[in-house]
């Protein structure tokens, strides 16, 4: 029975492995962007300096200028991921 349960374990990490995630959130698919570009980390959940200004430009990067806000919100101009947490106070305005 133990083998049993082995065996059905280790198909499992297999099968599991070998699927990928077709869908994209809305917004990374609208924007053509990762999802890290405007998050934290690559699942989502809290915004870097991107998202912020995302949220409060009514969901658009259309007048976003990555030198110009990055520099506001203390981070390097490129940052993505944990590095793209603003250091300082940032509204995305």
């Amino acid at each position: 029975m133990k083998k049993v349960i082995a065996l059905f374990a280790v198909v499992g990490v297999v099968a599991a492995s070998t699927f990928q995630a077709e869908a994209k959130p809305p917004f990374a698919a609208k924007e053509k962007k990762a999802c890290n570009y405007c998050h934290t980390s690559d699942g989502g959940g809290a915004r870097g300096f991107r998202g912020i200004y995302y949220k409060a430009n009514k969901l658009s990067l259309k007048k976003f200028v990555e030198k110009t806000e990055a520099e506001k919100a203390g981070v390097k101009e490129g940052a993505t991921g944990a590095d793209s947490k603003p250091t300082k106070p940032y509204t995305g305005k």
